[in-house]
């Protein structure tokens, strides 16, 4: 099913949560509504799941009316964080709690609701657990049974909020690698609230980045990390370094670091912030280098090295593989030559970024 949310607005007392929401769904799309606490996408969940309404706005879904149905009439299917299961109903019972508690009229026999019972646990790898109540599983074992009740009534839109957010790293991980799967087979329109940026760019078809009510970028993963938007974008995927630089002749320019690897850029000259992640530099031993290593802390298979560059009063972080780090033996004191591989460029202080070489209003322009 398609879905079209028009000029959101809602707020909570005199406090503006939702400022004006556009958003398109395709039918079948798995969408990551992703931001942080605050940013109004569990608000937008709620809305279209009909346990809140906003103040003004239009939602069409099919070209339906959401907004003049309720609840129970927009046949979806809701998983909360924290399961939700009634705890003195068996698995069994739980997944088929929607289907028997319909009007008598609607409701299918027991033997129809036993078996869409036994189909969705099998569906979601818990066939043998139907008798067991939610105290003797796990959490991730909840979180599947909360996923077949949501399924059992056959919705036409399955709602997630923060579905793997009471869980631990492994199970996260796995879980959502097997719900991607899961929604390939079904094809249904699926929509998440998460604030973890690896589980939106795993899962999704596309990402809405949300900030203080308003939607910030709308784009695939690939999209969403290679070309932020705004600096609110390239600040909320974390782990990013940010550079007073100066634009002349379509060149970027930082003291203190090495930009000829830069592509040139198709914009004014000025003043500008250059925005780079740790893995976009490289370091480079050199005894007349002006940079100074002044922390380095191993991460797994990378090396995080914190680097003063006395220039600009910045410290910024660089990540280096393991194998590239030892072949350069480098240690704390050590003067290196910066070398920046790419960016993106940004005005200072104004929220909208410049225009891409493209030419394409509200794009981050991005180096090569």
């Amino acid at each position: 099913m398609s879905i079209e949310i028009r000029n959101i607005f809602k707020q909570f007392g005199t406090t503006p949560v939702l400022k004006g929401v556009d958003l398109s769904i395709a039918d079948g799309e798995l969408i990551a509504l992703l931001g942080a606490s605050g940013s109004g996408k569990t608000t937008l969940l709620r809305i279209l799941a009909g346990l809140d309404w906003p103040q003004s706005g239009e939602v069409f879904v099919d070209d339906t009316d959401w907004l003049r149905l309720n609840p129970q009439e927009r046949q979806i299917g809701f998983v909360f964080q924290h399961y939700a299961l009634f705890p003195h109903m068996s698995v069994f019972e739980n997944v088929a709690f929607g289907l028997s508690i319909r009007p008598r009229e609607t409701r299918p026999a027991k033997a129809d609701i036993a078996r869409r019972v036994v189909e969705l646990l099998d569906l979601v790898q818990m066939g043998a657990y139907g008798s067991r109540y939610p105290a003797q599983l796990s959490g991730g074992q909840r979180q599947r049974v909360a996923l077949a009740r949501a399924l059992a009534i056959q919705p036409k839109m399955l709602l997630l909020d923060e579905p793997f957010g009471a869980l631990d790293a492994r199970i996260r991980k796995d879980l959502r690698r097997w719900l991607r799967g899961l929604h390939e087979r079904l094809g249904m329109t699926t929509i998440f609230v998460t604030h973890d940026q690896e589980e939106a760019f795993e899962l999704a078809d596309r990402v809405v980045v949300m900030g203080e009510g308003v939607i910030e970028q709308i784009g695939t993963p690939d999209d969403i990390y290679e070309q932020p938007a705004s600096p609110f974008v390239a600040r909320f995927l974390g782990g990013v370094n940010e550079l007073p630089a100066e634009l002349h002749a379509g060149h970027v320019h930082v003291a203190g670091a090495d930009t000829s690897r830069v592509g040139r850029l198709a914009l004014g000259d000025g003043q500008a912030m250059l925005f780079v992640r740790p893995h976009e530099i490289d370091l480079v031993p050199d005894a007349t280098g002006t940079a100074v290593i002044k922390d380095i802390v191993p991460s797994g298979a990378l090396i995080r090295y914190e680097v003063a560059l006395p220039q600009t009063d910045k410290v910024i972080e660089v990540e280096l593989a393991r194998e590239a780090a030892r072949d350069r033996t480098l240690t704390r004191g050590d003067a290196v030559r910066v070398n920046i591989l790419r960016g993106r460029v940004f005005h200072p202080p104004k929220r909208q970024p410049l225009a891409s070489a493209s030419g394409r209003a509200g794009q981050a322009a991005r180096t090569h």
